[in-house]
């Protein structure tokens, strides 16, 4: 993945990085994944990690790919929440390696969820339930627009 803040960076530095920001105790932190994609002669899709530390601030990861034009919003947004879901268990299985190593618990210290680019107003509102099922089936927590906004605005914005 991609940081502004650190350039290239892995799974396992990110994790790191949450866990040694997510420190102090009564503090709201949370760490979003979500995933955008554009049409263009391609379809290039943006997957997010970003961490919010509640009246703080934040820093964000990404990673942009091009896949073949999808055209069908359905497909798009399934792919998406793929891609989501993906990121997310790669970034759990590095939380749960430092949890081994360093003791850091992120179940108790973030709230972990995934962001979809889709809303109750337009098209997406469709396959709302499709997605929100297959993400909760999974394990995580699942915000759609206009609050999902590591989607519909960070991974948006890099998708452009």
């Amino acid at each position: 993945m991609t940081s502004p803040t650190y350039g290239e960076i892995s799974m396992e530095r990110i994790a790191e990085l949450i866990s040694q920001l997510a420190t102090e105790s009564g503090e709201v932190y949370n760490v979003m994944v979500g995933t955008d994609s554009q049409n263009f002669d391609k379809t290039k899709v943006v997957v997010v990690i970003a961490f919010h530390h509640v009246g703080h601030g934040g820093i964000f990861f990404y990673e942009i790919t091009h896949v073949r034009r999808l055209n069908n919003l359905g497909q798009k947004l399934l792919y998406e929440t793929q891609l989501s879901l993906e990121c997310a268990r790669k970034l759990v299985d590095a939380f749960e390696n430092l949890k081994d190593e360093t003791g850091f618990n992120y179940e108790r210290h973030l709230n972990l969820c995934i962001h979809v680019d889709a809303g109750e107003n337009g098209p997406s509102k469709k396959v709302i339930p499709e997605i929100v099922g297959w993400i909760t089936a999974r394990g995580y927590k699942v915000i759609v627009k206009p609050d999902s906004y590591a989607a519909s605005s960070i991974a948006n914005k890099y998708s452009k």
